[in-house]
């Protein structure tokens, strides 16, 4: 009887250890987790089927490599525009309608001049965006310049992966 006594004894913090771990709540949900929890399974499977991808303030779409600008131009070629055209009418189909877009430069010419070039180019595919049935007042339109380069102008070739527009879901 001793020896189970002993025993038991010496099991009693482990037990009471364990015990106590279930009984603890999960840990709060990050942003990305957030995210996902707000935006039905649906929603989601069209963001990742466009390429969206999460980031700390929702689903965002980098459009380089999709919808690259030349330099100094602001308008959609006819194979952008019907990309976009479709990814909207994807998007407002599983009620996804409120949007941001980013318009960006590399970094040749001067600030000011880049600053309202990359709010045209946001403003081109935002209104693409309308025609396709997402409601305009629903669409917040950004134009950042040279100030968020993704890979540095530096580098070789990365100018033009800098004229760009990107396409953010947010999630609140």
């Amino acid at each position: 009887m001793k020896k189970i006594w002993t025993s038991c004894v010496r099991c009693a913090p482990l037990a009471m250890a364990l015990a106590l771990g279930a009984c603890q709540s999960p840990p709060p949900a990050g942003p990305a987790q957030a995210a996902v929890s707000s935006l039905s399974p649906q929603q989601v499977a069209v963001l990742r089927e466009y390429g969206f991808e999460q980031v700390d303030e929702g689903w965002e779409l980098q459009m380089a490599g999709k919808l690259l600008f030349d330099f100094n131009a602001d308008k959609l070629a006819a194979d952008q525009r019907a990309a976009v055209e479709r990814m909207a009418r994807s998007l407002f189909s599983v009620g996804i309608e409120r949007l941001r877009v980013e318009g960006h430069t590399d970094d040749l010419g001067g600030d000011a001049y880049n600053d309202r070039l990359s709010l045209r180019r946001a403003q081109a595919v935002a209104q693409v965006l309308t025609e396709a049935g997402i409601p305009q007042a629903h669409i917040a339109v950004h134009g950042y310049g040279r100030s968020r380069p993704l890979p540095p102008s530096s580098i070789q070739g990365s100018r033009k992966e800098n004229r760009r527009v990107a396409i953010i879901v947010p999630v609140s």
